[in-house]
């Protein structure tokens, strides 16, 4: 839909709603809003998707949150737009955040208290992680693959994550072919959830890439407290690669002596 006056229209209608607690915003192709700004002390749950880029001849375009008390948080932008945080969220429990503008160290900062994180960033070594933060309270880990740091991202994760019992891996979009993949580095040491908390690992979309045998082997052979592991082949893999595959994955070393290993 297209606001009469726009991003002020839109701005105008969310502030005079003082109890708010519940805001979906999806924008579609060609609508006039630029700048998303959502400014509600009393908002629980947000959801903003942008996933088409707006065709809007603006100055600038993307989100401006404000939202003290969110609980959950659901962040779906494919626009090169740029996104802004400006209060903290100590009551957040869930958030996913799924953008294409490589600035998000702040957004991602706001999310550190979250027990449940599901991320696809467009990660690089030097940007999109908050330095210094720890998330003690994350126990549960969703990360894509389909950028080409996520190895970077999942192991600075990890190390800042000692509590996390459960990790999930998959690959939510298509690969970008001019992209370079990522490299395996072995860590100096294993971080802290690995020896105390992990419970469950699973990994969907495997390709059998050789960064991601790595990963996996080094998750398994790490994770002393592990109970299941569970990798599900991409499903391109033809049927006697399957058969392979899942028979060089049965042969990785495992540290847990309770981990049940899965495969489909």
């Amino acid at each position: 839909m297209k606001y009469p006056g726009g991003d002020e229209f839109f701005n105008t209608l969310i502030s005079s709603c003082p109890i708010l607690e519940d805001l979906v915003v999806k924008q579609i192709l060609n609508d006039n809003l630029a700048i998303v700004t959502v400014r509600v002390p009393s908002l629980k749950r947000l959801v903003l998707n942008q996933e088409v880029k707006n065709v809007v001849k603006s100055i600038a375009n993307g989100f401006v949150i404000n939202t003290p008390a969110l609980e959950c948080m659901n962040i779906v932008d494919f626009s090169t737009g740029c996104n802004i945080v400006e209060s903290d969220m100590p009551n957040i429990v869930k958030a996913k955040v799924d953008i294409f503008h490589p600035r998000t160290e702040q957004l991602l900062g706001s999310t550190t208290l979250a027990k449940y994180l599901h991320l696809c960033l467009p990660t690089s070594k030097n940007v999109s992680y908050p330095a210094g933060n720890i998330f003690n309270r994350l126990v549960h880990l969703r990360l894509c693959t389909c950028e080409t740091e996520w190895i970077n991202l999942l192991m600075r994760l990890l190390r800042n994550s000692p509590s996390l019992r459960v990790l999930e891996i998959e690959q939510v979009h298509y690969l970008r072919y001019y992209q370079p993949r990522p490299c395996w580095s072995e860590p100096s040491s294993i971080p802290e959830c690995l020896t105390h908390n992990l419970e469950t690992f699973k990994w969907e979309h495997y390709y059998g890439a050789e960064e991601e045998k790595e990963v996996a082997a080094f998750i398994l052979r790490s994770s002393i407290c592990l109970k299941k592991a569970t990798i599900i082949l991409h499903r391109s893999i033809v049927h006697d690669e399957k058969l392979e595959m899942n028979k060089e994955l049965s042969l990785l070393p495992i540290c847990s002596p309770i981990c049940q290993l899965a495969f489909s």
